[in-house]
């Protein structure tokens, strides 16, 4: 994607400082306006793992302008980044996740987010042309389940310094790793866990769009021709006895658990809209929603 002449005029008015691995701001710029055309001489792996670094800057015209970007393009879209050098990527992202881990603000959020978005490209990149091993896609699935429930920096959108958005980023990831061959039933079980997990802890019920993130990795792992929906509807019934609880004294309810029962809800409803859309989706699991959401009072 080209960017955007906003973009660019930001970039410009730096100064030309030396990037965060050697190549200057000159030198991004240009890839930026040739649409990260690949410079004679230059090896697009070692450029990818070089443009990561710019994941985590809280300037949002070098982290989504050119990490992202640049990411996005030599990765998935044009596949010239060999296996090893993505193997060494997803190393790198993985433990960018954890960099900061447990602040609730300043910029260090930034860097485990756009981590998490790196990661989904490496993910949606493997269902295209399969690079991952079975240990890695095992481990990435692991970093990616726990970030989801262990951040707690919950912002959206940050005006001035652009989306922070870790849960949506995150569930990305948890998204294409819910299409892949290479998970399994217990697989299943630990990303439904994480969702479900995620919801109950945030503390908030999410607003900028992370609901409708998290329900399409839902929606993923329904249509897997092995889908295995004990999981998903042991959350339906641990829902149902959560919400039974917050009403238990009529209107009388307590705040702290009205939050918890609503973000579930919330995605719960998404996925019911996306299924109703679907052609053939799997009919039990829809009845059960169905009814769980019938039983969901408020």
């Amino acid at each position: 994607m080209r960017l955007s002449a906003g973009v660019l005029l930001l970039l410009l008015s730096m100064p030309a400082a030396a990037g965060p691995s050697g190549h200057d701001r000159a030198f991004w710029m240009a890839l930026a306006a040739k649409d990260f055309a690949v410079p004679e001489g230059e090896s697009a792996g070692a450029l990818a793992l070089e443009a990561a670094d710019f994941l985590s800057s809280p300037d949002p015209a070098l982290r989504d302008g050119v990490g992202y970007e640049a990411l996005a393009r030599w990765v998935y879209k044009d596949g010239l980044v060999p296996s090893a050098d993505l193997e060494r990527l997803r190393l790198r992202l993985q433990a960018g996740l954890k960099n900061g881990l447990g602040e609730t603000s300043g910029d260090s959020a930034y860097g485990r987010s756009f981590s998490a978005i790196g990661l989904s490209i490496l993910a949606a990149t493997d269902l295209k042309s399969p690079w991952m091993t079975q240990e890695a896609f095992d481990d990435l699935l692991a970093a990616s389940a726990a970030y989801l429930g262990a951040e707690r920096d919950l912002r959206g959108f940050v005006p001035g310094s652009g989306w922070v958005h870790a849960t949506a980023h995150t569930a990305d990831v948890l998204k294409f790793l819910s299409r892949n061959p290479r998970l399994s039933s217990a697989g299943q079980a630990r990303i439904v866990d994480a969702v479900a997990g995620r919801l109950r802890t945030a503390g908030v019920v999410f607003t900028w769009g992370e609901d409708e993130r998290l329900a399409l990795v839902l929606l993923s792992l329904t249509r897997r021709k092995d889908f295995a929906p004990r999981p998903f509807e042991a959350w339906l019934a641990s829902l149902s006895a959560e919400n039974s609880a917050l009403w238990k004294n009529g209107p009388a309810i307590d705040p702290d658990a009205f939050v918890p029962v609503r973000a579930q809800k919330q995605v719960l409803v998404h996925l019911a809209a996306l299924l109703a859309r679907e052609e053939a989706p799997p009919a039990a699991v829809r009845k059960a929603l169905n009814e769980a959401l019938g039983k969901l009072a408020g």
